[in-house]
């Protein structure tokens, strides 16, 4: 049976008492708002968040797909001949049409997820640590440790995965919106010795942002 849908609206008016509701085809849904009643003569306002998910570890369209069973993820990073020195890939940016804070807060906003990182030897068997940052794009050069540096894992030529958790973290103000960058860094234990390691497709940053416009 067909049936009208109301597209939600951000800034949009509703009369009181009155709840705003989407359609997704087959069911009406309640509309996730926030009442914002500042200056409005006590009116309701919508002021919507908008879902995002940000997938760091995305291979290029060129050439990018691969046999099923097997993994694909971001560029490496390879390790120099320091040990215990920190090499940094390159920063994977999120940025949609529309910006952000995440949550509609100037800290505290919650992001969620999960980093698969992909870690091997150059040659022979080595001992690697990893660490990640993150950051507002506009913040990367002071970003915010989301990894601390890891305990030390042998790897050989054969690359192997490990996956660490994004709890419900709470942003700070370096990292509270959209867009926003996440990279990752490795350690070798030896000197001379070379480490590999990138962000697998499997990685997912999640949360909610409020758009500026």
């Amino acid at each position: 049976m067909a049936y009208s849908q109301e597209k939600p609206q951000k800034n949009r008016v509703l009369n009181t008492g009155r709840a705003a509701y989407g359609g997704n085809g087959t069911d009406f849904l309640p509309v996730k708002v926030i009442a914002d009643t500042a200056g409005i003569s006590g009116r309701q306002v919508i002021s919507q968040r908008e879902p995002f998910i940000f997938r760091p570890g995305a291979a290029a369209l060129d050439s990018g797909m691969v046999a099923a069973g097997t993994r694909s993820g971001a560029a490496t990073i390879t390790t120099g001949g320091t040990a215990d020195s920190t090499y940094w890939g390159g920063w994977q940016t999120y940025q949609p049409l529309r910006s952000g804070r995440i949550d509609g807060k100037a800290s505290g906003g919650i992001i969620e997820g999960q980093l698969t990182i992909g870690h091997k030897s150059a040659a022979g068997t080595v001992n690697i640590k990893v660490t990640a940052r993150i950051a507002n794009t506009a913040n990367t050069s002071a970003p915010t440790t989301m990894l601390a540096v890891t305990a030390a894992t042998s790897v050989t030529t054969t690359e192997t995965f490990t996956t660490y958790d994004i709890p419900y973290l709470a942003c700070d103000t370096v990292m509270n919106s959209v867009p926003f960058s996440v990279a990752i860094g490795i350690q070798t234990a030896v000197a001379a010795s070379a480490g590999i390691a990138r962000i697998m497709e499997s990685s997912v940053i999640m949360g909610e942002f409020e758009p500026d416009d």
